[in-house]
């Protein structure tokens, strides 16, 4: 058994106001709101989980639509000496870093050198952010200053959103003695990124990188009643016939999204000590009730799921 302490994973949530978003912008580093003159959109709401890991740190984070800007005096007075990547999981942004125009979208990574100017305007979004300090990714051959404003679709974009992504998910299975290697795996999937990004990926690779945005915006809502077609098309941008096609080897969008329903309802019985109610599972996991739940699951299983609870805890045979 490892004695050294599990990662932990930082949370902030702002709900919508004037005064959350005063109170976001006061936030010191490593929260973003201070490096940037913001204004939002619309009623400004925030929500950020974050990694610390070393040299790293990685959010995930859910922002309403605002303009972002980073000018002269605001680097003047504070810069911390990190280069930044954007990782697009919903909506879009669009705007200029130093002199490049750049356009993200679901699937994208993008580059911000935080010693240059830049100002875009986003639509309400859920972006992973990558912070790596300046030295760190010169040490590992990353141009930071070159970088600035591109704007990468391509597998190797996609890999490391996955991890990224999954690792948020999986953070408690760490311990602070592994810090050193899941940043080293980091830094190595940013490098891959950068030898190969090209001006303008394959159709296949995009195809790739909208796929796994799709993918993940729904696990990150599989419980919500709102999790439909419409909202997967608004949200990643993309139009029905584009969605559908993302899903033609998994039977359609609905019949992934009911899959993956069933597999965490599947993964929560199987944990320890797990005594929640079939109607909580349900609500929790965006089924319309008991029954509901118990037909599909044993349309997928083969047993309802309290017999799989039974079976599992040994009081009838498996």
């Amino acid at each position: 058994m490892r004695s050294t302490p599990r990662l932990r994973l930082r949370h902030f949530t702002a709900t919508p106001g004037a005064t959350s978003h005063a109170a976001w912008v006061e936030r010191p580093w490593p929260s973003i709101g201070a490096l940037y003159r913001t204004t939002p959109h619309e009623p400004f709401a925030a929500s950020a989980v974050s990694l610390l890991l070393g040299d790293i740190i990685v959010h995930r984070a859910d922002f309403t639509a605002q303009r972002w800007v980073r000018d002269a005096d605001l680097i003047a007075a504070n810069d911390p000496g990190e280069m930044t990547v954007a990782m697009t999981l919903a909506g879009r942004a669009a705007g200029v870093m130093g002199d490049r125009p750049f356009r993200t979208g679901p699937g994208s990574v993008h580059f911000v050198d935080l010693s240059q100017p830049s100002r875009h305007d986003s639509s309400a979004s859920r972006t992973i952010l990558l912070s790596v300090t300046r030295t760190v990714a010169a040490d590992s051959g990353i141009d930071v200053a070159a970088l600035h404003g591109v704007v990468v679709r391509s597998a190797a974009g996609a890999a490391l959103i996955a991890y990224l992504d999954r690792l948020f998910d999986t953070a408690q299975a760490y311990s602070d003695e592994d810090i050193p290697l899941l940043a080293r795996a980091i830094l190595d999937l940013l490098v891959l990124v950068v030898r190969t990004a090209e001006p303008e990926s394959a159709p296949a690779v995009r195809r790739a990188a909208a796929s796994q945005a799709a993918r993940a915006l729904i696990d990150a809502h599989l419980g919500s009643a709102n999790l439909t077609i419409a909202r997967l098309c608004r949200d990643l941008d993309l139009s029905r016939t584009s969605l559908h096609r993302l899903f033609d080897d998994d039977g359609g969008v609905q019949a992934y999204i009911r899959n993956r329903r069933l597999e965490a309802v599947h993964h929560a019985l199987t944990q320890p000590g797990s005594d929640d109610a079939i109607q909580d599972l349900a609500d929790l996991y965006g089924f319309s009730d008991a029954a509901h739940l118990a037909r599909a699951f044993r349309a997928r299983y083969g047993v309802s799921p309290s017999t799989y609870r039974r079976q599992l805890i040994g009081l009838t045979p498996i």
